[in-house]
Formats: structure tokens, sequence, C-alpha cells
């Protein structure tokens, strides 16, 4: 069985690859609420997935950087570079904070922070 940090590092390295359904199938709970800033979080699995699928129909992702990590005990923090353009917004270049609570190897809650501006 792999420990904690194994199973973030493993997370963290499927997002680099842009590997975001596999992510989502294998490392998040059934009943997720993620939130981007102070948005309408999207709950469950089902819409999750439609929002990841979404995103990756309409953006070209041209880098994910890992800029560093914190974890601890059934919580992970991620500072990501990303570099992507948007069907709708365009070219995007930020750096974002993404805080995730784990339970049994699954995120259980993420919130993403970032400026856009």
């Amino acid at each position: 069985m792999k420990n904690f940090k194994d199973t973030v590092e493993e997370f963290n390295s499927l997002v680099q690859q842009y590997k975001f359904i596999e992510a989502v199938d294998k490392f998040y709970d059934q009943n997720i609420i993620s939130t981007d800033n102070g948005n309408e979080p999207t709950r469950g699995i089902e819409d999750f997935r439609k929002a990841v699928e979404n995103f990756i129909t309409n953006s070209k992702v041209e880098k994910i950087e890992l800029l560093s990590t914190i974890i601890e005990e059934n919580l992970s923090v991620a500072h990501w570079h990303y570099i992507f353009t948007n069907k709708t917004f365009g070219r995007l270049d930020y750096k974002q904070i993404s805080v995730q609570r784990w339970k049994d190897g699954k995120i259980i809650q993420e919130n993403h922070f970032y400026n856009l501006g």
C-alpha cells in the first residue's frame, strides 16, 4: 500500500501529464466538492467529470508546472503555473494554489485560488 505522499505525488504527476480524466477516475471521491475561487462549488463526481471534460474540450494546454507542494496528513497544497488557451477566455497564463482534503486515498474537497488579471 502506498503512503499518502506517494499518492499525492502520483496525482500531481497525472495533472502535469494532462491526464485529467485518469486523475478524476483514480483520485476523486464520489462526493467531491470542488470550488474555484468564490464560485459555486461543483458537487459530486458526475458533475465534476463533466466540468473536467468541458475544460479538455475547450482548452489547449501549453504548460502545467508544479512549483511547490505541501503534504500533511490528509491535506495537500500545490502551487501550479498554468498556461493554456480557452475557446471562451483566450490565452491564460497564471499561478494557482490548489488545496485538497483527502480521505482513504481520494480527494473529498478541493479549493483552487487564482487571479487571472
